[in-house]
């Protein structure tokens, strides 16, 4: 069998015959296959970063394609299946659409332990990590979206787990996911205990959005992220503005005014201080001298002042939709899930969303999110 492959597009010879497919012949069907979906999914480049990063020095060499081994562990997701089960679920026509066969058009799929080895041992949280950063970035090359936020939701465990923190708000034992994402789609996640703080969570959440090189506007976050620390570091590393709720008795901070800033420039004046230098550069001459606070003070204040700023805010509540989205199309809870497990597992559902994401952006699907028709 031979394949060849452009976005919404393939072409396949099977047998001596070819068969020829577009995506477009699926937008309108109700019931299609999670695999024909993941057919027209271009993995190729994710697929070799990981042969090269977690195949090296080895004596031996692939029995699986990387790119479809990928692509079983979504379906694993999608259907939320043990191993053996989703392995066993596969038609003869979905290990082709897949591309589990060999030079000879034979059939020849994993068994369930070769692809728990593959997601559990040989990539692991590590790698798992590596491939969403890099999923993030090709996301974030393939959307015009500016606007980012950041929000923690849970991911509920029985109410027997004894590993796991009950979450008063909730009213449920529970671990946490942090999930940034630009507009709609999901570009990093971390995991965390349930009753973690959500403030520490974001400084990973910027330096991930900083190595994949993100051109955002804003960065918005609700109440649990308000420290003048937390405006700072957003605007200063990824050059977007902080849109982070505040409380409604929040007052102007002094030295966060015009007149504090030019003090403390002009009191610094020896190592490069100056005073008559545009706002934006005595910000950044503050917050590398260690005055981070002061300019956090700063642009809190400028969001008080701002009669605009609720309309800003407003718009992270598609984050509360999207988390919902999520938890309906792949197995996002560590229900039934070992302790030593949890972290692996919730980032493996997330990353495996974000394909399904990455599948319809490849494809140019105007009507986003429609995985309920797949199966």
């Amino acid at each position: 069998m031979k394949t060849s492959r452009f976005v919404s597009k393939t072409n396949i010879v099977y047998k001596g015959v070819l068969f020829e497919d577009s995506f477009e012949n699926y937008l309108n069907k109700e019931s299609i296959s999670i695999c024909q979906f993941l057919y027209f999914l271009c993995t190729e480049d994710i697929a070799k970063y990981v042969e090269r990063t977690y195949y090296t020095n080895k004596d031996w060499h692939f029995r699986y394609n990387v790119s479809s081994m990928i692509k079983l562990f979504i379906v694993k997701c999608f259907r939320s299946l043990s191993y053996d089960k989703t392995i066993s679920s596969l038609t003869e026509e979905e290990a082709i659409l897949l591309s589990f066969f060999d030079e000879n058009d034979q059939i020849k799929l994993p068994s369930g332990g070769t692809l728990h080895h593959f997601v559990k041992y040989r990539l692991g949280e590590e790698g798992i990590n590596e491939v969403m950063m890099l999923l993030g970035g090709k996301i974030l090359k393939l959307s015009s979206e500016k606007e980012a936020k950041i929000d923690s939701t849970p991911l509920e465990a029985s109410r027997y787990d004894e590993n796991a923190d009950y979450h008063p708000h909730y009213g449920c034992k529970m671990d946490k996911a942090h999930i940034t994402m630009v507009g709609t789609l999901p570009v990093f996640m971390t995991h965390t205990k349930g009753l973690a703080g959500d403030p520490q969570e974001l400084i990973k959440h910027i330096e991930a959005l900083k190595k994949m090189d993100a051109k955002i506007e804003s960065y918005s976050a609700d109440g649990g992220y308000d420290s003048f620390d937390a405006h700072a570091d957003i605007w200063y590393h990824l050059n977007a503005r902080p849109i982070i709720s505040y409380a409604s008795n929040a007052v102007i901070n002094k030295e966060g005014e015009k007149e504090r800033i030019d003090h403390w420039v002009n009191k610094n004046w020896k190592i490069g201080g100056d005073v008559h230098a545009p706002m934006e550069d005595k910000l950044k001459f503050l917050y590398e001298i260690g005055r981070r606070e002061q300019v956090g003070m700063y642009l809190r204040n400028q969001n008080i002042l701002d009669e605009l700023f609720q309309a800003l805010y407003v718009k992270r509540a598609e984050c509360e939709k999207i988390h919902g989205h999520i938890k309906q199309v792949v197995k996002f809870d560590i229900r039934r899930t070992r302790n030593e497990s949890k972290k692996l597992y919730s980032l493996l559902n997330f990353v495996a969303y974000q394909l399904l994401v990455l599948a319809e952006l490849q494809n140019k699907v105007e009507k986003r999110n429609s995985f309920g028709r797949y199966f």
